[in-house]
Order: structure tokens, then C-alpha cells, then sequence
């Protein structure tokens, strides 16, 4: 059984709410502990990640086997959302690239509200339940190549 942490940015709660179900299902299906941390948006990801691998390599918080991320940037009037997004994929990006994390990425980048519906929802598109099976596919990779405990 894998032990997995999920990280969440609720800046749309309606919508962390079906993206986190997905996930939590997946996992439950799959027989795998996992445990969730919050965070205000999706440009918080990245560091928050950070900041829990910092935690468990000084033996501050719990070792994971994997991680998922959760969140949505819906394209607003601005840049912002273009710039919020670019930088959150680049940080997760980076940690899991640097730190070989078996990372399952379930942030959402639509252009409107009736998309990130439709991606959010476990009944239809299910991106948080594709993020926890992404999740456990790289560490069966891990696992497989030797990487994994």
C-alpha cells in the first residue's frame, strides 16, 4: 500500500470539491493511505510541495510514496491567468523532475467555467481521478526501475 499526499488549492471550492472526490476515489479503489494538504490557489502548489519535501528530508513531516496536485486557473480578462498557470507547471515540474517524485498533476488551465466543470467532475471528465492514476502508474514506474522503496 502506497502512501500518498494530495495538495489542494480550493480558490474555487465547487470545483476542488469534484476534482478532490475523483482523486480520493481513485486512491480508496486502489486500496492506497493518503492524507491532503490545502492551499489558497494553484500558484501555492509548487511551494507547498517544496516546503513538505524540505519538512520530511529533516524528518518534520511524513515521507510519501507519491504526490497529487489539484487545483484550476480559469482564463480571466487579464494575463494573470496565464502567468499564475506557466509558473505553477513549471514549479511542479521542477520538484518532480529534481526530486524524481512520483507526481500526478490534476491542475486544471480552462478557458471558461463550463470547461473546468466538465474537467472536474468524477461523472464526466474526471482529471482528479486521472491525476491519482497518473500518480500511481509513476511510482509503479519507481518501483519497477529500482527508484522506489
Amino acid at each position: 500500500m502506497a502512501r500518498i499526499l494530495i495538495l489542494e488549492a480550493r480558490f474555487y471550492d465547487h470545483l476542488a470539491d469534484g476534482l478532490l472526490a475523483g482523486a480520493r476515489a481513485e486512491l480508496d479503489s486502489a486500496g492506497h493511505a493518503h492524507d491532503l494538504v490545502t492551499v489558497p490557489g494553484i500558484f501555492e502548489l509548487p511551494a507547498a510541495l517544496a516546503f513538505h519535501l524540505a519538512a520530511a528530508e529533516r524528518g518534520g513531516a511524513p515521507r510519501y510514496d507519491g504526490f497529487i496536485v489539484l487545483g484550476c486557473a480559469i482564463r480571466g480578462e487579464t494575463d494573470h491567468y496565464h502567468h499564475i498557470a506557466t509558473e505553477c507547471e513549471r514549479g511542479l515540474t521542477d520538484l518532480a523532475v529534481g526530486h524524481r517524485l512520483a507526481l500526478g498533476n490534476g491542475v486544471l488551465t480552462c478557458h471558461d467555467e463550463a470547461q473546468a466543470q466538465n474537467r472536474a467532475d468524477p461523472a464526466r471528465r474526471n482529471f482528479g481521478g486521472q491525476a491519482a492514476r497518473a500518480c500511481l502508474r509513476m511510482l509503479a514506474l519507481k518501483r519497477d526501475l529500482g527508484l522506489a522503496q
